[in-house]
């Protein structure tokens, strides 16, 4: 598994920022892992374990892009009401 870098977290977060506050067109998470059906996944506890560290990267990458996204869109609705008042 490759490391993640600062540059790679602050893309991502600013990938979701600007995704959430509606400054880029509206997407899926990009980080976000393909959703394998639970039959075509790992069966030993071996290849879960390998599975699961794999993903570890991938995932965090994900959180940070959905924590982003949050951020955006509470930015926007507190820029809404305080326009509203």
């Amino acid at each position: 598994m490759a490391a993640i870098t600062a540059e790679q977290v602050r893309a991502a977060r600013d990938q979701g920022y600007a995704a959430g506050y509606g400054l880029a067109p509206p997407t899926p998470n990009p980080y976000a892992p393909a959703h394998v059906p639970e039959w075509l996944g790992p069966r030993t506890p071996a290849e879960r374990a390998h599975h699961a560290n794999a993903e570890r990267g991938p995932l965090a990458l994900a959180r940070v892009w959905r924590q982003g996204y949050q951020d955006g869109q509470a930015a926007y609705a507190r820029e809404r009401s305080a326009g509203d008042s």
